[in-house]
């Protein structure tokens, strides 16, 4: 960019360009996980990928390392943008909302399946470090803390059934999350398969009265 272009260049003008740019990179990044491990790609790849010089990458990111926290963030924010959108479609039924919300993690799942795989696995390990533990946190409160504050209005309201919130929380995104590290074992299954069952499991486990009866919300 030429240097008078430069220097007129708003805050704001600023940030769209790194949002741009670190979306480019997160792109780029899924497309290399998706042919080899997240140790064995480089940044001079993951940078020709998304094109860009190999040194411009380090504008966006400090390290290598930072593809997990962005990888994380991408794939959150893109659940996060789809929430007001279930919230109107479900119109104030506590347990249509979980089935929504649930079906969306599942998609951004999938979309991104092979990069979900090396984020679950890395980021117990980046969050063991002190400089990622507080954005990390961070990305999972927004995430995990989206399925809680349903499955804690479905409580007050009757309509679903929890012992332990962060058991249930945990459960629901194992669930979601097994469509991707399964993937070796559900060769063969589709996604439509998956998403049946694991609809079903917590429609029986949280959806469940007191006689032990269901009321479906997935097929709605």
């Amino acid at each position: 960019m030429p240097r008078a272009a430069e220097a007129i260049r708003t805050p704001a003008q600023d940030e769209k360009l790194v949002k741009s740019r670190r979306r480019q990179i997160f792109l780029a990044a899924c497309r290399v996980l998706a042919r080899k491990s997240f140790h064995e790609a480089s940044v001079k790849e993951l940078a020709l990928e998304a094109g860009l010089a190999a040194g411009s990458i380090y504008l966006y990111l400090d390290s290598k390392d930072e593809i997990i926290p962005l990888i994380a963030e991408s794939m959150v924010a893109e659940f996060v943008e789809m929430l007001p959108a279930i919230r109107e479609r479900t119109v104030g039924d506590p347990r249509r909302e979980l089935i929504d919300v649930m079906r969306a993690i599942l998609d951004v799942i999938d979309r991104y399946r092979e990069a979900f795989n090396v984020l679950h696995h890395e980021a117990r390990y980046l969050e063991r470090r002190p400089q990622y533990r507080t954005a990390m946190k961070k990305i999972g409160a927004d995430y995990l803390g989206a399925v809680a504050e349903i499955l804690e209005r479905g409580r007050r309201t009757g309509v679903i059934h929890f012992e332990d919130a962060r058991s249930a929380v945990h459960a629901i995104h194992m669930l979601c999350a097994g469509w991707a590290m399964g993937a070796n074992n559900l060769k063969g299954t589709d996604k439509e398969t998956y998403w049946r069952e694991i609809a079903a499991i917590v429609e029986g486990r949280f959806f469940g009265s007191a006689n032990g009866s269901s009321t479906s919300a997935a097929a709605r």
